[in-house]
């Protein structure tokens, strides 16, 4: 006997049907129908067979994996579009950190707003672009205290060395127009090793030479009064000592000899009975020649008193003279002229 609801064998005894639970006692056995494709609608349509559920399992599985796999590609894809950006933010990085460009930081903080080194690649940005804009200012200046106080405010900025290498020509320029040993001497200290140090030396050398010493001093004063004192005295060879054997110029005579002084000597000791030089004043400049040497350029006055061969009274004026003496305090040049009567 068959389950007239599902068609499935029953025993002559059951009540019930064991698979869809209808009641089948007393109930006249129907010959089970052939299913339709669209069977009609009943109560028990939604029963499947043991082998409809086990596809249907093995349907619900086979998604459930779709889905997990479809979850993992997702993951894997991912982390490895996470890993190549990470990457790419470490290399670029890397690149911001060794070259420290601002175009290099410009990137990184555009890229990667919410990387790892944003807030540290965002300050060293600003901290370039202050300093480019304070270079351009400097470049264009070119200002001695402008390139002092970029070199003091960026001691590890990108133009540091062409900061240092202007403010070294800058510099030289200033010492050139100056032309001081101070100047060469303090430019020396600063640049040990800077472009025009050569130059600095040679220079400060040059004005070493030329400063004037107590004893350079000294030296051309003891010329000047041998030269009275031998004048007074009527001493030619004290007089002669302080001349050099070919002059330049010798009382309106170029190009005078000894031999020329000499005569000059004579010639005033016959007009005169007696002669005097009191209280000399020397004034000394030192100048270092085209051949390296020195020579002092000397102007002096005195008072002169004399009286000439038969007078009865002295004749006082007032001289002045000039004169130019060789590195061995004689005179190459003196001229001695009245400046009053």
């Amino acid at each position: 006997m068959n389950c007239p609801n599902c068609g499935t064998p029953v025993g002559a005894n059951d009540t019930y049907c064991s698979f869809c639970g209808a009641r089948v006692n007393n109930q006249p056995i129907v010959k089970q129908q052939p299913q339709n494709s669209n069977p009609s609608p009943n109560r028990n349509q939604g029963a499947t067979t043991p082998k409809q559920d086990d596809e249907s399992k093995k349907n619900l599985k086979a998604l459930i994996l779709s889905i997990l796999g479809i979850i993992v590609a997702i993951a894997l894809a991912t982390g490895i579009f996470s890993y190549i950006n990470q990457k790419n933010e470490d290399t670029l990085w890397e690149e911001c950190v060794s070259k420290k460009q601002i175009n290099d930081l410009r990137t990184y903080v555009e890229k990667y707003p919410d990387g790892e080194h944003y807030e540290e690649a965002k300050a060293m940005l600003d901290k370039l672009v202050r300093e480019k804009e304070a270079w351009d200012q400097v470049r264009v200046s070119n200002d001695e205290d402008y390139l002092r106080s970029y070199i003091r405010n960026h001691p590890n900025g990108e133009h540091l060395e062409e900061a240092r290498s202007l403010l070294d020509d800058v510099v030289w320029s200033n010492v050139i127009t100056k032309n001081s040993k101070d100047a060469y001497e303090q430019y020396i200290k600063e640049f040990p090793n800077g472009k025009h140090i050569g130059d600095a030396r040679s220079g400060f050398d040059e004005k070493l030479r030329a400063e004037l010493t107590t004893g350079e001093i000294d030296n051309v004063r003891g010329t000047v009064q041998n030269f009275l004192m031998g004048m007074e005295e009527w001493d030619e060879n004290l007089l002669l000592s302080t001349c050099n054997t070919q002059m330049k110029n010798f009382m309106g005579k170029p190009q005078a000899s000894l031999q020329d002084v000499k005569d000059y000597f004579y010639a005033y000791k016959e007009k005169l009975d007696s002669v005097g030089f009191s209280n000399p004043s020397v004034d000394v400049k030192k100048v270092i020649t085209s051949d390296k040497s020195a020579e002092y350029k000397v102007s002096f006055t005195t008072t002169r008193r004399m009286r000439l061969r038969g007078a009865e009274n002295e004749v006082v004026a007032s001289i002045n003279g000039q004169g130019v003496l060789d590195d061995r305090f004689l005179f190459k040049e003196l001229t001695m002229d009245k400046a009053n009567q």
